[in-house]
């Protein structure tokens, strides 16, 4: 019984790790398609904080 409980907590963290793992993939590639428009919009979003903060 302990055994089966064992096999099937590695099989999980197994399948956890492996669901974070093609997250983060996913995540790096839409960055790197998207870098000069990310970089833009957080330039953009800046540029408008600090006009809120001179107010």
């Amino acid at each position: 019984m302990l055994k089966l409980i064992k096999k099937s907590l590695i099989i999980l963290l197994l399948l956890f790790i492996n669901i974070i793992v093609l997250l983060s993939k996913s995540i790096y590639n839409f960055y790197e398609k998207n870098k000069t428009k990310i970089k833009k919009y957080a330039k953009n979003f800046h540029i408008a904080l600090k006009e809120e903060l001179t107010k």
